[in-house]
Formats: C-alpha cells, structure tokens, sequence
C-alpha cells in the first residue's frame, strides 16, 4: 500500500488534481483522465476490469465538487455529472499520476 499525497488540491479552473508525493514530486493530473480512470463497478467491470465508461461521454465542464477522505487508504470524489462512488486509492492514484507524467498529452 503505497503513503498518501502530502497534499491534495483540486485546480477548478485548470480542471487538475494536483497531488504532491514524497518521492514523486508534485504534478498535476487532468480531472478528464482522473475520472476516466474511476474504479468503481458503474465505471469499470469488475470481473473483466473492462472499462466501461466511455471517455468521450464526460462531460467538458468537469468540476469536483467534493473530496472527502475515506479512512487512511482513499479519496472519494464527488463529480459534478452527479458520480461519486469511486473510491480512489492512494495506490490508484499513485498510478494515475505516473501514467500521466509518462504520458502528458493525456486529455
């Protein structure tokens, strides 16, 4: 189980989850690929770990309207296309943001 962010702060404008680890570094993860990537069972198939949100359906306007801690181990973010049942792990998180620094172009 990987430690928690140092910080987490929700960019509005910039519609970017900047998250500052020990060992990473701070950077900032588009909300678009953040919520693209939510591990929940309405989202992702949890047999198959297909995903089944279709990326191109959210919403560009995307804000968070909520993160609320949940225990020592994830984040719940409350989206404003109404979804919130994704618990993101730190874990979870840990990978979104080196995917994305390895990949920058991602939407």
């Amino acid at each position: 189980m990987s430690d928690p962010p140092t910080n987490i702060r929700a960019h509005q404008n910039d519609q970017a989850l900047e998250l500052s680890w020990t060992d990473l570094g701070t950077s900032r993860v588009p909300y678009h690929f953040i919520r693209s990537e939510c591990p929940c069972a309405s989202c992702k198939d949890e047999w198959t770990g297909a995903r089944i949100l279709d990326p191109a359906t959210i919403r560009p306007d995307l804000r968070i309207e909520a993160l609320e801690p949940i225990g020592s181990y994830a984040v719940r973010i409350a989206w404003n296309d109404a979804h919130s049942s994704g618990l993101y792990t730190w874990d979870h998180l840990r990978d979104l943001t080196q995917r994305h620094a390895g990949n920058p172009a991602t939407p």
